[in-house]
C-alpha cells in the first residue's frame, strides 16, 4: 500500500513549491543540495533523486 502525505503548495520567488516529507526523504536518501528529477505523465508528476 502506498504511503500518503498531504502537502500545501506555496509560492516562492515565482515558483510553486511542495516540500518532501522527512520520512520519504530519509527513505530515498535525499539531502539538502541534491537534484530531483521531476516527470509528468498522464496528469501525474513523479520525483526521483538524480543519481550521480
Amino acid at each position: 500500500m502506498p504511503v500518503k502525505f498531504k502537502r500545501k503548495v506555496i509560492d516562492l520567488s515565482n515558483s510553486l513549491v511542495v516540500n518532501i516529507p522527512r520520512e520519504i526523504a530519509d527513505e530515498l536518501g535525499i539531502k539538502k543540495g541534491d537534484t530531483i528529477i521531476v516527470t509528468l505523465e498522464n496528469s501525474h508528476f513523479c520525483g526521483r533523486k538524480e543519481e550521480k
